[in-house]
């Protein structure tokens, strides 16, 4: 957890909330989390997900925002875990005043479980790449519900705010991060590529039942190029795979292959912008780099710590490919037609 949030987090701001679910300290498990806690309470024999949230990190407008981004969705057929109302019926409960608050919300539990190695292949990349294309389709005729519920644009948030996490002596870092957001501030916004997006769908924010995805965790949605999302999902299966392979370049063009023959089912894909996928893998690195540093804010930096940060500068002050893949080269050989 934040250390900052963990500060401000007590035990009776915990029991209060979960009281308006109608549960006791008994009836939850805490499951973990980074910049949120993250529960599960069974209710009238059903399981549901808890999270719990400082107004530093997301405001309760933007709460509703995102509550509203997954009734859309849900709506018009993309499978997300849904949000329920508190006993008193509000899908968004507050304790504490501005500008120091938490929020709480909770979800149905996404049934299933998250992807194992037996589901590693092809026709799970190509349902992957499907569900990202349906929501991304659907992205650009959403319109939140109230406008002070809007989520921010992507270069608004929190983890590329790099005057504050950036230590002021690794200029070349700085440099160079502030060249990438230039070059990607700068593309166009056109509502074919640029919406709302799910900002984190990698294999640990989804469960797969029977075959069939139900995504979950939309707490990184922003306004964003919809290439981002696809970029996300690249980083971790080429660095964190379920299954590794022994040719890891192979392995990625193939899962890509795979990816946008499902994608294309729902949603077009302009070929151009496969070239802007390196930029938006290094954004991917830039913003886990700056959440790394958010992680250790404020403390002693141990030797581990201070290695990971070492490699993580590293690959940007070098400029050193995230995945060194031509993904152009891959459309070129007609590869994910």
């Amino acid at each position: 957890m934040l250390p900052h949030i963990q500060r401000l987090y007590t035990d009776n701001i915990f029991t209060e909330l979960i009281k308006r679910y109608g549960v006791t300290n008994e009836d939850v498990r805490l499951l973990g989390g980074f910049d949120s806690y993250v529960y599960e309470f069974t209710k009238n024999n059903a399981t549901f997900i808890l999270k719990i949230s400082h107004s530093t990190r997301r405001t309760k407008n933007e709460i509703h925002g995102e509550m509203d981004w997954l009734h859309y969705l849900g709506k018009h057929g993309v499978p997300v875990a849904k949000s329920i109302p508190s006993d008193e019926g509000n899908l968004v409960e507050v304790i504490g005043e501005n500008p120091s608050y938490f929020t709480a919300v909770a979800y149905e539990k996404a049934p299933g479980q998250l992807p194992t190695k037996a589901v590693w292949s092809e026709p799970f990349f190509e349902e992957w790449g499907r569900i990202t294309g349906k929501l991304h389709s659907l992205s650009k005729s959403y319109q939140a519900m109230n406008p002070v519920w809007k989520r921010k644009e992507w270069f608004e948030e929190e983890h590329v705010n790099l005057q504050r996490y950036i230590p002021v002596d690794q200029k070349a870092v700085i440099a160079k991060s502030n060249d990438l957001l230039d070059r990607l501030k700068s593309l166009s916004r056109d509502k074919d590529m640029y919406g709302m997006i799910h900002g984190d769908l990698h294999f640990h924010n989804f469960h797969i039942h029977g075959g069939n995805i139900t995504l979950f965790d939309f707490d990184d949605s922003a306004y964003n190029y919809f290439v981002y999302d696809i970029a996300v999902i690249l980083f971790y299966a080429f660095f964190r795979p379920l299954q590794e392979a022994d040719d890891k370049k192979l392995f990625i063009r193939d899962f890509f292959t795979s990816f946008l023959k499902g994608y294309r089912q729902e949603n077009d894909f302009p070929i151009e912008w496969l070239s802007y996928l390196p930029d938006f893998l290094k954004l991917r690195h830039l913003i886990l780099y700056v959440v790394f540093l958010q992680s250790v804010e404020g403390q002693t930096i141990e030797a581990e710590d201070r290695e990971t940060m070492n490699r993580l500068r590293r690959v940007i002050e070098e400029e050193w490919p995230i995945i060194d893949v031509d993904f152009m080269e891959i459309q070129r050989e007609g590869k994910g037609e």
